[in-house]
């Protein structure tokens, strides 16, 4: 892992290849440390040398001491303003597909309610009839339903 500014790189070469490599970064003063040259094999004549560069290419950020990681982290990433719309709008957005969902399914169950009572008008109109009959025959039987007497 290497700390922040810095680049860790191996350079591989012929030694007066791996020199001039060596020669150029420190004479533009970007060269940091470098290990002892090794070789890479025991047949090949090139050599290996990890070098430790300054990092030129990305501004170099000063580290910061954190007191609290959550403010650090939520100042740094987003304000909490940006956060709060977002978690807002996802909530509005999450109620609303929940809402239409819950009435798409009622319309649904709706239409084929009305759907089934439309083709078994008949039939359910036949069957109420039918019950209302026999209600009103069972209770001619039993009497008018009042008291034959004050004590019963």
């Amino acid at each position: 892992m290497t700390a922040v500014g810095y680049r860790n790189m191996t350079v591989v070469g012929l030694p007066e290849q791996v020199a001039n490599v060596l020669r150029n970064h420190h004479n533009a003063g970007t060269l940091v440390a470098m290990t002892a040259p090794r070789p890479v094999s025991a047949t090949d004549p090139r050599i290996r040398v990890n070098v430790r560069l300054l990092d030129t290419t990305t501004p170099a950020i000063r580290p910061v001491r954190v007191t609290s990681m959550r403010e650090h982290i939520t100042n740094r990433v987003q304000p909490a303003q940006q956060r709060r719309i977002r978690r807002r709008i996802a909530i509005a957005a999450t109620v609303t597909a929940a809402v239409v969902a819950l009435v798409a399914a009622v319309a649904y169950l709706v239409d084929q309610l009305v759907t089934f009572l439309a083709d078994h008008a008949a039939l359910i109109a036949g069957l109420l009839a039918i019950a209302a009959l026999i209600l009103a025959a069972l209770r001619s039987a039993v009497g008018s339903g009042k008291r034959h007497c004050p004590g019963c």
